[in-house]
C-alpha cells in the first residue's frame, strides 16, 4: 500500500543551503522510488505566498523540505533536511514526520525511507534552543603514554564539538577506585534539568565527530525515544580530528562505547541500581539489552588497544560483572558471539 500519492521536494534557499546538493538528491529520489512514490521537484516562483501555501499543502502529499518559508508554510506531513549546528535549525512541527541531517541523508537511505513508513510526528520539543548536551566520563590519572595519547585525543575532539554546538558540555566523574556505571550514570542524570536535554556517557578515550551530538538528537527525536547507543569505529593511529565523513570508511566495531538518556528514559532506574564495573567484562553489552535502540550512524571512534579486561588483572571485578547480570537473567548470548565463549564459565 502506497503511504503517499505524490511527494514533492524543496531544498532551496542560501540560509539553509546544502551544499552538496546533487548527492542529497540522489538519495532522497533513489529513495523515494524504492518506496513507489511519485515525486517532483519543486521550482521557486514569483506567482506570491497564496500559490506558495497552496503548492505546500497538497492533499495526499509528501514533503521533504529543508529549513525555508516552504518548510515553515508546510501543514502537511513533512521531513525536515536540516543543518547540525542546534541555533541554526528549524525546530520540529506538528505535521513534521522526521528530522534528519545533510550527513545522515547522505550516508545511510535506510532510516530515512523508516521515517516516511513509519509516518508518525516527532517529539515535540519543550524549548529546542534551551536544550543541553552533556557529556559524562569517568577521569583518571594514567602514567601509560599510550593512555594519555589517546585520552588527550579524546577531549581534543570533545574541544571541537564544544565550538560546533555550543550547548554540549563535558563533565568528569571521580573515584577513588575502578567505578561503577551506575555511579557515572547517577552523576550525570543529576545535570539534566530540562526535558529536551541529553546525557552522553562513553569511556575516557572516545572521540566524538563534530557532527555527533546533532546526529543523535535528530535519530532520538524522529523516533520519539528516550535512549540510544552507539557503537564505536576501530581506528589505528589518529594523527587529527576525524569528522563524520572520514569516519564512514573505517568498519564499525562490535564494541559499544557510547550511550544516550533523557531524564524520562524507563530503563534508568534498573541501571542505576545494577553495580557492574566500568571497563570490566558485560556492562556495556548490559546497557545495551536494556536501552534496545542501536544508533545506526557512525559518531564515535576509537583508537585500537589492548584491552585490561581480557587480561588477569581485571579478575576479580570480572567475576563481580558476571555475577550482577547473570541474576539479572539477561541472556549472555549477545556477550558470547561479541567476545567468545569465555563469559559463560564461570555462570
Amino acid at each position: 500500500m502506497r503511504l503517499f500519492n505524490n511527494a514533492i521536494i524543496n531544498l532551496d534557499g542560501h540560509s539553509a543551503k546544502i551544499s552538496k546538493i546533487d548527492d542529497t538528491l540522489i538519495n532522497i529520489t533513489a529513495s523515494l522510488k524504492m518506496l513507489g512514490i511519485p515525486y517532483s521537484i519543486y521550482r521557486p516562483h514569483k506567482k506570491g505566498f497564496k500559490v506558495l501555501k497552496e503548492d505546500m499543502n497538497q492533499p495526499d502529499t509528501l514533503y521533504i523540505l529543508n529549513d525555508s518559508l516552504q518548510y515553515h508554510l508546510c501543514e502537511m506531513p513533512c521531513i525536515l533536511v536540516t543543518r547540525c549546528p542546534s541555533w541554526v535549525q528549524a525546530a520540529p512541527k506538528q505535521n513534521t514526520i522526521g528530522i534528519i541531517t545533510h550527513e545522515m541523508i547522505l550516508t545511510d537511505r535506510s532510516f530515512f525511507m523508516s521515517l516516511i513508513y513509519r509516518n508518525s510526528i516527532v517529539r515535540q520539543f519543550h524549548d529546542f534552543y534551551a536544550a543541553k548536551t552533556h557529556l559524562v566520563v569517568n577521569d583518571y590519572f594514567s602514567s601509560n603514554m599510550d593512555v594519555m595519547h589517546r585520552n588527550s585525543m579524546a577531549m581534543i575532539t570533545w574541544n571541537h564539538l564544544s565550538k560546533k554546538d555550543l550547548h554540549f558540555s563535558v563533565s568528569y566523574h571521580t573515584s577513588d577506585g575502578l567505578p561503577f556505571v551506575s555511579d557515572i550514570l547517577k552523576d550525570g542524570i543529576g545535570l539534566l534539568s530540562h526535558p529536551d536535554d541529553l546525557l552522553i556517557i562513553t569511556n575516557r578515550d572516545i572521540c566524538l565527530v563534530n557532527e555527533s551530538t546533532a546526529i543523535i538528537r535528530a535519530y532520538m527525536d524522529s523516533l520519539n525515544i528516550s535512549c540510544c547507543y552507539a557503537k564505536r569505529v576501530e581506528v589505528s593511529g589518529i594523527p587529527t580530528p576525524l569528522s563524520f565523513s572520514q569516519i564512514q570508511e573505517y568498519p564499525q566495531a562490535p564494541g559499544v562505547d557510547l550511550f544516550v538518556f533523557r531524564k524520562d528514559a524507563l530503563c534508568i532506574p534498573e541501571l542505576l541500581n545494577t553495580n557492574l564495573y566500568l571497563g570490566r567484562i558485560g556492562w556495556d553489552s548490559f546497557w545495551a539489552d536494556r536501552i534496545g535502540h542501536e544508533l545506526p550512524y557512525k559518531v564515535c571512534y576509537h583508537q585500537i588497544h589492548h584491552s585490561e579486561w581480557t587480561t588477569k588483572k581485571g579478575e576479580i571485578e570480572n567475576a563481580h560483572n558476571i555475577e550482577i547480570i547473570s541474576q539479572k537473567n539477561v541472556l549472555f548470548k549477545v556477550l558470547c558471539n561479541e567476545h567468545g565463549p569465555h563469559y559463560t564459565k564461570n555462570i
